[in-house]
């Protein structure tokens, strides 16, 4: 995992994608990925939930998942696997997710 350092250094480079791209919705995967993007303690506080931030006069519906290593046995057991399910139907009902990946009749 990336130290505070290395995190600091390629800020810029993630609000130069942020900037260039202009997201309507982030899906960070990890609590590193979550952390540059909203504040939190436990991930029971965030994933499970869309959370509204504006981000360089942006407004971005963020949508956090947990990671999922092997290694961690979080979205397997409750409450992260209720939250991993509820967190998916979230980001399956989202219009901008329903706008790129669902087929159009």
């Amino acid at each position: 995992m990336p130290g505070a350092g290395e995190v600091q250094n390629c800020a810029t480079w993630l609000a130069d994608e942020i900037a260039l791209l202009r997201p309507q919705l982030l899906i960070p995967v990890g609590r590193l990925a979550i952390a540059q993007f909203l504040t939190f303690a436990r991930l029971t506080e965030v994933v499970g939930r869309c959370h509204a931030i504006s981000v360089q006069e942006l407004e971005i519906d963020v949508l956090p998942l947990p990671h999922p290593s092997g290694v961690s046995t979080w979205h397997r057991v409750e409450p992260g696997k209720s939250l991993l399910r509820d967190a998916l139907r979230l980001l399956a009902a989202h219009p901008v997710w329903q706008a790129q990946f669902t087929a159009r009749v």
